[in-house]
């Protein structure tokens, strides 16, 4: 039956782990932050989806808000940018495959970015694969 398709406006969840330097003579400790982004780059620019720009494999997402450290201050500033990285095997929106529901997405991490997001899309486009 297929998955929402992604577009413009859909939200990318995860969570993130980012080390943080607390002050004073300690070691930096992970911590647990939100990722909340919103599918805003890299789109089509000739493919809608419900009026739309359509999101493929490469589309980005920025969290908002950004990340804040708890305490002290970050190792690695976040980029706040998560990125799609696998979509659709069958359906290609300008010769990338296309994003839908559940993809996964690359976001900020330390000490490297990992793929701990995921796009939640909803509407009536579905795509397949």
């Amino acid at each position: 039956m297929g998955k929402p398709a992604a577009k413009l406006g859909d939200r990318v969840t995860g969570t993130d782990t980012h080390l943080v330097q607390p002050p004073g003579p300690v070691q930096p400790s992970p911590v647990p932050l939100p990722f909340n982004g919103t599918l805003l780059g890299q789109l089509s620019r000739t493919v809608r989806i419900e009026s739309r720009p359509a999101a493929t494999v490469g589309s980005t997402a920025t969290n908002l808000p950004p990340h804040i450290p708890p305490v002290g201050t970050f190792v690695k500033p976040p980029t706040n940018e998560g990125r799609v990285m696998l979509g659709s095997l069958t359906v290609r929106i300008n010769g990338k495959p296309a994003a839908r529901a559940g993809d996964p997405v690359l976001t900020c991490n330390d000490p490297v970015d990992l793929p701990v997001g995921r796009v939640q899309a909803e509407g009536t486009v579905r795509i397949g694969g």
